[in-house]
């Protein structure tokens, strides 16, 4: 006996093997969607600008689910402890904080925090934690005390920035070396300190 396969039957097999075979795809392309999103790892980055200098605080930083692939290594992982490591390279704010960028490379024993009170017309707008500023002295308009304008420091960074009151005046924190702190207090008296930001 003789098997009667129709036009419609063959349609319908086919029908039928196609859409098995786009349920398996559809399967196969999840699995693997799945297993790349496996390969993100959780990385610290930062919330703000942070300068050379600073002491990292947990304010400073969150954690990034990321795909990294090869190049993981040289991000610092979620599970490294990083609070209180100092920054020893410019890192801008929402980057991944690569691991060079921390350590105990800069010594310091040999770093004070100074507080500078600006004149509010004498800063950037906006100077925030993690800003790093040139430092100028010029002659204040009631000083007795002859001197051309001076440049104090380079690459200052500002550890943090006291919240602006009515007095017109700012208290700004700034990260210095020893050797830097008395040649800048010596024209602190008799002088205005204008700070310039340098990025």
């Amino acid at each position: 006996m003789g098997v009667n396969i129709t036009k419609f039957d063959i349609f319908k097999n086919s029908r039928l093997v196609l859409g098995l075979a786009l349920f398996i795809i559809a399967i196969t392309s999840a699995s693997l969607i799945t297993k790349e999103a496996n390969r993100s790892v959780l990385v610290w980055a930062s919330t703000g600008e942070l300068a050379p200098g600073q002491i990292i605080e947990q304010a400073d930083v969150t954690t990034a689910s990321v795909l990294l692939a090869q190049s993981a290594k040289n991000y610092l992982s979620a599970n490294a402890q990083i609070i209180g490591t100092t920054v020893l390279t410019n890192i801008a704010g929402g980057d991944l904080i690569p691991a060079a960028a921390l350590g105990a490379g800069i010594d310091s024993t040999n770093q004070r925090l100074l507080p500078i009170t600006v004149e509010v017309s004498d800063l950037p707008i906006a100077l925030s934690r993690g800003d790093v500023v040139d430092l100028y002295a010029v002659k204040k308009g009631n000083t007795q005390v002859e001197f051309n304008p001076a440049l104090l420091a380079t690459g200052v960074s500002v550890d943090q920035v006291l919240e602006r009151n009515n007095s017109g005046v700012v208290s700004v924190l700034v990260i210095l070396n020893n050797d830097q702190i008395l040649p800048i207090l010596t024209y602190v008296a008799e002088s205005r300190l204008i700070l310039v930001r340098t990025r």
